[in-house]
């Protein structure tokens, strides 16, 4: 069966309305807030980033005052009967499809998009100038159908825009399209044409000041920050699960993981955009899209184009990066700049490289503080940034830094380290490379190698928390400090204690950079337990305690390490339930123990366990296969333990040895009598495997 065949397509890459309701795309239904906005007269902007469903909104509007009701047959405005599809004249002007690259074209491109409108609606005009004929077009509109015209505008600012962050010559003809467009919105001002104009819809990803292009418009609405249409453009939570749940149950059968797994994959990923004062957040669409149709976590939206203005920017003000989680902006300065005042930080928020974070609101003003919204922007925009302000090229950069992550939280440190001298020892040298800068720099590469982080200082060090399921990475990071001298520095600080109260395993790694010798003349680390679980006293006479023996051969001392810290994280919920898990762990001793009443000592311990879980990597261990054994002669007799599961890490070729033939007979061995065993790549792999088990043993125990 085609499993494909059943679903409604995905509009990847669609802007036009009528051609997703002819091919029964999936349409995300946004017209309940659409209606309020189109039922009084007005005329409105719209702020949002590029490809964020700005010409899709465009094109319904067009067809939703063309009249066109079987465009929106299974929508909430015809469901409701809230509109009456009277038609209207529409003109559209998309500025995506106007030619810019010379005034003087502009100004004709203009007149020509002017010229095929005239001719779709069967006229002819006979004015030059751009302002005159606008007019005379609304005019001959309005006495052929007796009716009001309805204008849309896309995309307004892409001929000022496409020509920033070049040279002179370039800004100089953004300036004189900035002119141009000043000129053709001062059309809107007279009364004559406003009376039969009652809907001007403008859209763009920045809004220029007032005065610069909209100074005509004096009745202009701008609806960027408006909390009632936070959530017009981009698809929230609940969106993407009513309606695109069948493609992730499709991605979730085709490669086999679950669907939990999926919806928190693509938050991470493709959430976190928010535009207003109100709480809600947004995923990117043609992110979404792409990763459902190829199933995979890519950054798409980020291929479709390179913010070279924004970098060049950035990097011609000596931006200081790291300022983007303390800076905060009024709302006010969200327009006030132009091109002679570009202000980065309101330009990185409206193009959708940062996003808001948090809002603090006093009396007269409110204030907002910045920061990347998801993994692929955060991501793709510091690593431009690394290229840039690094002076590199991309192949001497080619983000071999992404490895960090995962060194730093399976405990590989000189490894990471050594990533990160890596990166730092091809930059080339040149002025300005001062202790702030190398300070920013190594922000820069922690920030976009690991998706989840949070900075705690920037002044003479930096400090940033890595965080995953299991592990609290705390680097620090100073041209200054010795490691010695970072490492007190954090365990005096506060925000670092309160890290002791959570229950995750905690490292503090120190970094000490030496400017002169270009490299990380010292580091070290310390290891911080996180605080043990314990049942309280008013529940020991009531909780139910499940013991677990966990058996494992040498070789595979980080996962049982980590076993051990996820069951003290899972006892913290369990202990709700009145469940506790009492973990008893036995390690391949051989190299410290001898004789056999240790030996009985801890096969008497196994066997008054309820669950077994035995561990093999690369070789058995003399202790762990003679315990395996036991258990599964026990519980094939009905006795303790009544459950036993076994894991097995995968190999790899050149890891495998002549104790290898021992594990593949030990598998051989369970299959043939039809139990099932556990296999497992990494350590979130085990744990998420083992979890599901557990979660159905514990119900019946």
């Amino acid at each position: 069966m085609n499993h494909t065949s059943s679903l409604n397509p995905l509009p990847v890459n669609i802007s036009s309305f009528d051609k997703m309701s002819d091919y029964n795309m999936i349409y995300v239904d946004k017209t309940h807030m659409i209606h309020p906005l189109v039922s009084l007269p007005g005329q409105f902007f719209l702020s949002r980033p590029r490809r964020f469903g700005k010409s899709l909104l465009v094109s319904l509007l067009k067809h939703l005052f063309l009249g066109n009701r079987k465009y929106f047959e299974h929508t909430w405005i015809v469901q409701s009967n809230q509109w009456n599809f009277t038609p209207y004249p529409v003109l559209v002007f998309d500025f995506n499809e106007i030619s810019h690259d010379h005034p003087d074209q502009f100004k004709q491109m203009i007149s020509n998009a002017m010229d095929r409108m005239a001719k779709a609606y069967e006229l002819k005009l006979y004015q030059t100038e751009l302002k005159e004929k606008l007019i005379e077009l609304i005019d001959e509109l309005h006495i052929k159908y007796n009716s009001h015209v309805i204008i849309l505008v896309d995309e307004y600012d892409k001929p000022i825009i496409d020509h920033l962050g070049g040279d002179d010559k370039r800004l100089q003809i953004a300036k004189e399209n900035r002119r141009i467009l000043k000129n053709f919105f001062g059309t809107f001002k007279g009364e004559s044409v406003a009376s039969l104009v009652p809907f001007l819809f403008i859209t763009g990803v920045s809004k220029f000041s007032q005065v610069s292009i909209f100074s005509e418009l004096n009745n202009l609405t701008d609806l960027t920050m408006d909390k009632r249409f936070n959530t017009l453009l981009g698809y929230t939570s609940d969106e993407i699960r009513r309606y695109f749940h069948p493609w992730i149950e499709k991605w979730a059968m085709d490669q086999g993981v679950t669907e939990a797994n999926i919806y928190q994959n693509l938050k991470d990923h493709y959430d976190g955009f928010r535009f207003s004062k109100a709480p809600d957040k947004v995923y990117n669409p043609i992110s979404i899209l792409n990763a459902l149709n190829i199933q995979d976590y890519k950054n798409y939206w980020f291929e479709t184009a390179t913010p070279t203005f924004l970098i060049n920017l950035l990097d011609q003000q000596n931006f200081s990066i790291p300022r983007i989680e303390t800076i905060t902006l009024q709302e006010k300065h969200f327009s006030s700049y132009d091109l002679e005042n570009l202000n980065p930080t309101a330009l990185m928020f409206q193009t959708g490289y940062i996003t808001i974070k948090d809002i603090q609101e006093y009396q007269h003003f409110t204030n907002y503080s910045f920061d990347f919204p998801n993994i692929e922007v955060k991501q793709s925009f510091l690593e431009l940034l690394i290229i840039k302000y690094g002076r590199l090229s991309k192949n001497a950069y080619a983000s071999n830094h992404l490895t960090i992550y995962d060194d730093f939280i399976h405990k590989r440190f000189e490894l990471a380290i050594q990533t990160i001298q890596d990166v730092f020892q091809r930059i080339p040298q040149f002025d300005h490379q001062t202790n702030e800068w190398f300070h920013q720099f190594f922000y820069m590469m922690i920030r976009s190698a690991c998706p989840f982080t949070r900075t705690f200082n920037i002044s003479d060090k930096i400090v940033i928390m890595i965080e995953s399921e299991q592990t609290i990475i705390l680097t620090a990071f100073s041209c200054i400090h010795s490691g010695d001298e970072l490492i007190t520095f954090l365990n005096h600080e506060q925000n670092i204690k309160n890290l002791v109260q959570s229950d995750k395993e905690i490292f503090i790694i120190s970094m000490y950079f030496d400017i002169q010798k270009r490299v990380i003349e010292d580091w070290t680390y310390e290891h911080i337990n996180p605080k043990t679980v314990e049942i309280p006293e008013e529940q020991k006479s009531s909780v139910k305690i499940i013991k677990l023996f966990l058996a494992s051969s040498s070789d595979l001392a980080n996962e049982r390490n980590g076993l051990g810290l996820w069951i003290n994280r899972k006892n913290k919920i369990l202990l709700k339930n009145n469940l506790f898990i009492d973990l008893v762990v036995w390690e391949d001793l051989l190299h410290s123990f001898q004789g056999q009443r240790i030996q009985d000592y801890f096969n008497t311990e196994m066997l008054a366990c309820d669950i077994v879980v035995a561990l093999f990597y690369s070789k058995i261990g003399a202790f762990t296969k003679e315990e395996f054994e036991l258990a599964y002669e026990n519980l094939k007799a009905g006795k303790k333990p009544r459950y036993l599961f076994v894991g097995f890490k995968t190999t790899p070729p050149e890891t495998i040895n002549n104790e290898y033939i021992e594990i593949l007979q030990l598998r051989e061995k369970i299959q043939q009598n039809e139990q099932l065993y556990l296999s497992f790549d990494s350590m979130d792999q085990l744990i998420l495997k083992l979890n599901d088990q557990l979660e159905k043993v514990i119900e019946v125990i």
